[in-house]
């Protein structure tokens, strides 16, 4: 047989199925043509006739592509409304799980559009370090570089347009009036400007950072210094040390930028105040707060980047030998946000890390609603086969019935998505008022919702899963057979295979609604637990005061001075908040170094704390060698010193940050760093010159009335400060690790409602579908005498199985994945088997609820009904 011409092959695979046999025209003309004259002109007239009827080929394409896909759309809307329950059972499924799709979304693209204002933002660039030195040996990289790198890559190479350096070390009070406000910022040079697209609300963008002195002010902090629509250009600022700045602009820091500053001062304020040169200094010891941003020409990254590792080398020196940079490279502006986790941010940054581990909860949501489209549409099989089987006698291709059931899959998946747009209105605060949305001021704005874009998004994510939903099904219809349908002998789609795929999709959507529901019981007590565990100190009534600059000494005395005030001690980090100071001590009996919490204290804070001393004594005013060469341990410090026993501990050395100190006590544990961690090896040491924070021990209800003394008590202790206090255990309550505890708990028990919900949706439409399937059999059965709880038994035999399954696979998953988090913290719950009995029948009685409702409805029926029916 001849081979077709290529024009008509071309045309061929243009045309769809249904039109194909337009070109057959075209061959036999062809073919004759070929016959009466020769091949050269037969197919170029053959070329003239295709180019010729190209148009009218493609109209009808477009034309007959359009009728069909109305067709597919009115048999698909024929068939919901005729499978009415089944089709709300797949709609409210799927748009519950895309809810929470869209709204993690929403959070990719909002992460997605940081620092993507910034003028050529695709070749602005920050470097990045893999910094190691004895004090940090771990994996993650430094945001951070040595300071004079801008400098040196701006001067020696090409390729780098514009080179700034940003260092994040500007902390102020400044007063305007009767006004004083504490800011953070940074200093920078006043190409600042003209790499970034930060735009000024007042002020003069060249000058606003030429002079000594100059201060740029976010416009939230001139609003409230200044008010409401005034301009502050020339306004004086003083500090408290008596430096003064002037203001000469308005930054708008309303933007999407993993940056955080409240003020913008240049490099040639602390140049002049201090004579420090802003492109000097050693790399070890300015590597921890100076940034280097660039902005490239066009293709210069890779030969940059080439260049960084021989920079390296000429330029870092370690003269003892204990650090080492062990790369440096260019990390794009735009994928900073959901990046890697870094040390040192110029801000708190997103990681993406987050992202995954959000999107991983949504992917399992979604497939679980996925099944249950795809285990109802294939057990609706036979049901349907009649009208798949007509098709196909009829003429229709596979390619056509693929496309109808595709158009119908998603057809539901688009109704589910007006569903899961009003879910996502009310899941959207809910998700903003997660503590870690706040602490990264990462909180989805509304204006996302009011972007024409986030809805093509949206309809192209629910495009996506209808295809995703309805792919299998249709590949299935299309292996039907159609004179095995119509003579009643099968489907030739395979019957076992649809039996077994139905049992594995129940099973797989309660294994993870077991896994999650046990995963959310766990980290609930978890957060019991850390909520009311034994700090090791008694937090009532103990009142923290910021001293800043106060000495401790007065304060301490004005304190005493309150009847309110049992006791005032002092330490340099208050505890279990989750700021701790590192130590390394290394004692004779092992010889090894090993990393502790270090905490320099007076006499009082053990007393005043409630911490309970083992052995030995307290540090004693009296004694000046208390002050240089005491120590006191905790008791996890001395088993991991290899001191034996608190008493024999006593009088031994250690050395401490290079320090010999003699051990004149043993103290009891506390929780020195966060709830979540016990056992921390701690070294408390008598050093007033670290003093930072005093802790107040107040009487019995005396509280109220001391708070409202402190103002006057820190005026008169002559501070240039604004008073910082507040009660420990409304600290302790606010702690970080604390209340991230609160979002895991939300985040599991959201995917473990949403798991149980749809995969019990999924349940309600198999135990439907069977009891209508299984009417006349009922009938039967009930002639013969069968019970009506011997039908619901029968009935639900099947689901029990699948559920056992599924709590066999399920509980030995979650012990591993709760073992694991668990590990991640000293201070936690043992897993208790109540707990995953309580999963294991919080699941089944949810499941066994949804069936019988179905099979006790079937054993209802009147026996002469059901059998009518039949």
């Amino acid at each position: 047989m001849n081979q077709s011409p290529w024009p008509l092959r071309l045309l061929d695979r243009l045309l769809p199925d249904d039109l194909r046999h337009l070109a057959g025209d075209l061959e036999e003309e062809y073919r004759r043509n070929l016959r009466e004259g020769d091949g050269r002109r037969a197919l170029l007239r053959l070329c003239m006739q295709v180019a010729r009827s190209l148009p009218f080929f493609l109209g009808q394409t477009l034309k007959w592509n359009v009728v069909m896909i109305l067709h597919y759309l009115k048999t698909g809307f024929r068939v919901s409304r005729k499978h009415l329950s089944f089709s709300l059972i797949n709609v409210v499924g799927l748009a519950a799980s895309m809810a929470v799709c869209l709204l993690i979304l929403l959070f990719i693209v909002d992460q997605k559009s940081y620092d993507r204002f910034h003028p050529q933002s695709d070749r602005i660039y920050r470097v990045v370090t893999d910094y190691k030195s004895s004090s940090n040996t771990g994996s993650s990289l430094y945001a951070t570089t040595p300071s004079s790198l801008a400098r040196i890559l701006r001067e020696n190479y090409t390729g780098v347009e514009q080179a700034v350096h940003i260092r994040e070390s500007f902390h102020e009070e400044l007063r305007y009036g009767g006004e004083t406000l504490s800011l953070g910022g940074i200093y920078t040079h006043p190409e600042f400007l003209e790499l970034f697209g930060f735009e000024l609300l007042h002020g003069n963008p060249e000058t606003a950072l030429s002079e000594p002195g100059s201060i740029l002010l976010s416009a939230e902090n001139a609003r409230r210094l200044f008010g409401e629509d005034t301009d502050p250009v020339g306004q004086t600022l003083s500090a408290i040390e008596g430096r003064t700045y002037t203001v000469t602009g308005v930054i708008d820091t309303d933007v999407r930028t993993h940056m955080d500053f409240d003020a913008v001062v240049p490099f040639s304020t602390v140049e002049d105040d201090t004579g420090w040169e802003s492109g000097s200094g050693e790399w070890t010891s300015t590597i921890y707060n100076s940034f280097t941003y660039l902005r490239l020409a066009p293709g210069a990254h890779d030969r940059l980047q080439a260049q960084l590792p021989g920079l390296v080398e000429r330029n870092y020196v370690d003269s003892e030998g204990e650090s080492v940079i062990r790369e440096m490279r260019l990390q794009p502006i735009t994928g900073i946000a959901l990046g890697p986790n870094l040390s040192n941010e110029l801000g708190i940054v997103m990681p993406g890390l987050i992202a995954w581990f959000l999107a991983g909860f949504a992917a399992v949501i979604i497939l679980i609603a996925c099944f249950n489209y795809v285990s109802l549409t294939v057990a609706r099989g036979l049901t349907r086969s009649r009208e798949v089987g007509v098709r196909k006698v009829m003429g229709a291709l596979p390619s056509s019935i693929l496309k109808q059931f595709l158009v119908e899959s998603v057809l539901i998946s688009v109704l589910a998505l007006l569903f899961a747009l009003g879910l996502l209105n009310w899941l959207l605060p809910q998700f903003n008022s997660l503590y870690f949305m706040g602490m990264t001021e990462s909180q989805i704005g509304r204006d996302l919702l009011a972007d024409y874009g986030t809805y093509v998004l949206f309809l192209f994510f629910s495009i996506f899963i209808g295809i995703l939903a309805g792919l299998y099904p249709a590949w299935h219809f299309t292996r039907y057979q159609p004179a095995r349908v119509l003579k009643g002998t099968g489907t030739g789609g395979g019957g076992r295979p649809r039996q077994t795929l139905k049992k594995v999709i129940t099973v797989t959507q309660f294994t993870f609604s077991i896994i999650f529901i046990i995963t959310s019981i766990v980290l609930y007590q978890q957060f019991r637990y850390i909520s009311t565990t034994d700090y090791g100190f008694d937090e009532e009534r103990v009142l923290n005061v910021d001293l800043q600059d106060v000495p401790y000494d007065r304060m301490r005395a004005s304190l005493l001075a309150q009847p309110e005030v049992i006791s005032v001690g002092a330490t340099s980090v208050v505890p279990a908040l989750g700021s701790i100071r590192g130590a390394w001590m290394v004692s004779d009996s092992t010889g090894q170094r090993m990393r502790g919490h270090h905490f320099s204290v007076d006499s009082s804070f053990i007393t005043t704390m409630g911490i309970q001393l083992l052995a030995g004594r307290n540090f004693n005013h009296n004694l000046a060698s208390d002050s240089l060469h005491a120590a006191i341990l905790g008791r996890s410090a001395v088993r991991a010193l290899g001191l034996q026993s608190p008493a024999q501990a006593l009088g031994a050395s250690v050395t401490i940050n290079d320090t010999e100190c003699t051990v004149i006590g043993v103290i009891e544990d506390f929780v020195s760093a966060d709830p979540t961690r016990i056992g921390d090896p701690i070294v408390l040491r008598w050093r007033p010159s670290y003093f930072g924070n005093a802790v107040v021990k107040v009487r019995e209800g005396g509280m109220e009335a001391l708070n409202g003394k402190l103002e006057g008590l820190w005026a008169e202790a002559g501070s240039s400060y604004a008073p910082r206090y507040e009660p420990f255990a409304e600290q302790l309550a606010q702690s970080s690790n604390v209340l991230i505890f609160r979002d895991f708990i939300k985040i599991f028990g959201l995917t473990a409602l949403f798991s149980v919900l749809i995969s019990c949706l999924g349940l309600l439409g198999m135990a439907m579908y069977a009891a209508e399937n299984r009417v006349k059999e009922i009938g039967i059965r009930k002639v013969l005498g069968a019970t009506r709880r011997q039908l619901v038994l029968l009935l639900s035999r099947e689901y029990l199985v699948l559920i056992g399954i599924a709590v066999l696979i399920g509980t030995p998953l979650a012990w591993a994945a709760n073992s694991l988090i668990l590990s991640l913290m000293s201070n936690s719950i043992s897993l208790e088997p109540v707990v995953f009995l309580a999963g294991i029948l919080a699941t089944t009685a949810t499941a066994l609820l949804t069936v019988t409702s179905q099979t006790l409805r079937a054993t209802r029926v009147k026996v002469v009904d059901n059998l009518r029916s039949e």
